[in-house]
């Protein structure tokens, strides 16, 4: 009790491993932290941190090329750019207008008190008139006294008087009066750009010091108002004067941003000052005393060497490897024909090859660091990633998954083993296009011969891949010795790959019950036990199987299935008529049928568990998952109908037409529908009387015609022209199979000819039942009109 117990739990554990969601969830973290951890970035243990005088105490060479740059000389040439540039000032051309504006509204305000006063009432007093003194004041932009506000109430705020500060304004905003006249004057030397502010215009002013300070402008005041008030009343003309020096503002003013602006873009220009250090080159030998020059190479290559961040670059590793498989998942596998069944699965096995042979890739990246760890090498630029069998893989994904998901699980693998050699592009070239080509060599031919045919062209593929990318890293003239060095790599990873690829596929196929061809070859001899056993136990069956198995052949041969495949799923395909051997009516010798003595129900229970038991053997005997597929599916989800009919004739009511249909499911596969076609024709034609080529050729119509309405082919690939040519490979081997025959004539035959006039043919015994008591089930009126034709 115990033990079932156990068993039942070991067995609820295997189905949710096949069929949990999550399962495939746990397995992309797993294989992402592990890539993570296993690829995890260390820090260089080399250092060229040198100065001035200091012994080398080892050989550096230049790991690849890369160019130096003279800090010194291209910042001294910044520098000179930068200071080349002029300055740019803005020029507020607009500043005049503003404050004559301002000096018009002010006065207009008091003046208008006088102009109603000369027409209605007596002109204003200075206390009334004091009254508009804020309103002035705030339309002017500065305070005045009140004595000063006296005289020009004296004037009535004659326009005169706004004229002439005007004036005198204009002739000292014209020529441009600067905040800060010392730093412009320091520009002096180069000039300055004026630019205008509104409009843009600019110019390259050179003499600055006609520009007027704050103070020289209102010393300029004085001497240009000088001709202009020397009529004036003294009063008056020391309030214009004042009132000028303290309405006058800088209109010219420094713009430090497009100053700055214009000196970073001309900066910009200047490109650094490279010279070229070639890989190989001797930078500093053992012994040497380190000079300036090199110093400078020395800092180049500590730059290019310089510490990463390892958090930060662990956790770029582990979103990289994550979003890769996961985006290829949803895209690509999740919902592929060829995973539907059993999809976690060939998950798994997808999985443990990804894991293995990143495996294989780290295995190599320590040896080759093991070999001269003292050696400033790059993983990157080193051949050694050519021997590793990584097209093995997609071989073996391509061998028992197809060669579509063989590209995915590719691109995958080839980006993954990239970044285990720092990220190098030629690494992704050299095994995604290698791994696609050993693919698509074995798709289609898995003999043992022919996958040693494919190694070879692999090696011969690879070499050419290793020339190609050596001719595109290289940047001087190849080295013979290195070229030759990469071609043998790349040639025995070739060899490899294929050697691993048949060294691993008869252990793929027991751990994930898995067929290939060579053991669907295996199982298609015909003295296998489970083949001797059906022979002597169920010849019938066994008879019946044997042209099944020659019929999907033949069909699957017509179009382009797997004739193999589709042969062993008919040798196998009722198997499970073992258990009951003379329920069947091609085991029963004796003319008894025992259905009839059972109900219609319990007869179809019986037919329909011959698929159950079939199973149940076929997993005995580890027949592989493609042979348990066709068991499963060459019924469908079919009825049947003449026990069903027979059930409605009885007259029972409660007859429900889901008891009388198999599981299924219907056909996913062409090979298992081809044995579904197969083995529904053959059984029909063994019952047909006179089966000449014409009633072969219409019952085989017929035939196809009520599988396809009853949408037994709905799930499956097979097209119109495929099942055209099925029903014309059917017709061909049935006529041959019942020809007619040269009848022999003996001397039983003679009397009875004597007798009766006639001979009778007794070679064949018809098995036909039609429908008894009644019609047929009706049909679907889909008709596919010469078929096999």
């Amino acid at each position: 009790m115990k033990k079932n117990k156990n068993e039942n739990s070991i067995e609820q554990l295997k189905i949710f491993f096949l069929t949990s969601p999550a399962v495939l969830w746990l397995l992309l973290f797993i294989i992402t932290l592990a890539f993570t951890i296993t690829h995890y970035p260390g820090q260089s243990n080399l250092s060229y941190s040198y100065n001035i005088g200091d012994v080398a105490k080892r050989d550096i060479k230049a790991p690849k090329n890369f160019f130096v740059e003279d800090k010194v000389a291209t910042n001294q040439k910044k520098n000179e750019v930068r200071e080349a540039v002029k300055s740019v000032y803005d020029y507020d051309v607009g500043l005049l207008d503003r404050i004559s504006a301002n000096i018009d509204n002010a006065m207009k305000i008091p003046r208008e008190m006088f102009t109603k006063a000369n027409e209605q009432d007596p002109e204003p007093t200075l206390a009334i008139v004091l009254e508009t003194k804020p309103a002035f004041e705030e339309k002017l932009g500065i305070e005045i006294s009140k004595n000063a506000y006296a005289v020009l109430h004296k004037y009535q705020f004659s326009p005169d008087i706004s004229n002439k500060i005007k004036t005198i304004l204009e002739k000292i905003l014209i020529i441009g009066v600067v905040a800060n006249k010392e730093l412009l004057l320091k520009e002096e030397n180069k000039g300055i750009i004026l630019q205008t502010i509104g409009t843009h215009d600019e110019r390259t002013v050179n003499v600055l010091k006609t520009f007027y300070s704050p103070e020289q402008a209102k010393v300029m005041v004085r001497i240009e108002g000088q001709p202009i008030l020397k009529d004036m009343n003294y009063n008056l003309s020391s309030l214009i004067v004042d009132l000028c020096q303290r309405l006058l503002q800088p209109n010219v003013s420094l713009n430090k941003n497009e100053t700055e602006k214009r000196s970073l873009d001309a900066e910009a220009q200047i490109k650094p000052i490279l010279y070229q250090i070639v890989a190989g080159e001797m930078i500093l030998r053992e012994g040497e005393r380190v000079d300036k020059v090199q110093l400078v190479k020395l800092n180049a290559l500590q730059e290019q060497a310089e510490e990463k961040n390892i958090f930060i670059s662990s956790t770029g590793l582990a979103l990289i490897t994550f979003f890769t498989i996961l985006t290829v998942y949803l895209f690509f596998l999740k919902d592929h024909k060829q995973l539907r069944i059993a999809h976690n699965k060939h998950i798994f096995f997808l999985a443990l090859g990804l894991i293995l042979y990143l495996t294989f890739a780290k295995f190599a990246t320590y040896i080759a660091q093991s070999a001269k760890p003292d050696l400033s090498w790059d993983l990157s630029s080193v051949s050694f990633f050519m021997i590793i069998p990584m097209p093995a893989a997609a071989m073996a994904t391509s061998l028992f998954l197809g060669f579509d998901i063989a590209v995915f699980f590719t691109f995958v693998l080839s980006l993954l083993t990239s970044l285990a050699f720092s990220g190098n592009l030629e690494v992704f070239i050299f095994f995604f296009l290698s791994g696609i080509a050993a693919a698509y060599w074995i798709k289609e031919r898995q003999e043992r011969k022919y996958l040693i045919l494919a190694g070879f062209k692999l090696a011969v593929f690879n070499v050419a891949l290793a020339l190609s990318l050596s001719f595109y890293s290289l940047s001087q003239q190849p080295d013979v010795i290195i070229l030759a060095k990469e071609m043998a790599f790349a040639f025995c990873g070739g060899l490899f790959s294929v050697t691993f690829t048949i060294g691993f596929a008869p252990l793929i196929e027991v751990i994930f019950d898995y067929s290939t061809d060579s053991k669907l070859l295996e199982f298609s001899n015909l003295d296998q036990p489970l083949m001797k056993q059906l022979m002597i136990e169920a010849p019938g069956t066994y008879n019946h199987s044997v042209i099944v198995a020659t019929l999907a052949e033949a069909a699957a041969s017509a179009i382009d299935a797997s004739n193999l495949r589709a042969k062993v799923m008919g040798y196998y395909h009722d198997i499970g008529k073992l258990d009951k051997t003379l329920y069947f009516i091609e085991n029963q010798a004796d003319g008894k049928n025992k259905h009839d003595k059972l109900s219609p129900s319990m007869s179809a229970l019986i037919l329909i568990q011959h698929v159950k038991k079939g199973i149940e053997l076929a997993k005995q005997y580890k027949l592989g998952g493609e042979i348990i597929e066709g068991i499963t599916q060459h019924h469908g989800t079919s009825l049947i109908k003449y026990f069903y009919q027979k059930s409605l004739n009885s007259g029972n009511d409660t007859v429900k037409e889901e008891d009388f249909r198999y599981p299924g499911p219907k056909p996913q596969t062409r090979e298992a529908a081809i044995v579904m076609l197969a083995d529904v024709v053959e059984a029909a034609i063994r019952a047909l009387e006179r089966p000449t080529p014409a009633r072969i050729q219409g019952r085989v119509k017929e035939l196809i015609n009520d599988i396809f309405a009853d949408g037994q082919l709905e799930e499956c690939e097979l097209t119109l022209k495929d099942l055209h040519q099925i029903a014309k490979s059917f017709n061909n081997i049935l006529t041959s199979i019942y020809h007619s025959r040269i009848e022999y004539p003996d001397k039983t035959q003679e009397k009875k000819k004597e007798k009766n006039g006639t001979a009778k043919d007794t070679d064949r015994q018809s098995t036909k039942k039609e429908v008894p008591n009644g019609p047929n089930p009706p049909k679907d009126k889909t008709d596919l009109k010469r078929l096999g034709l």
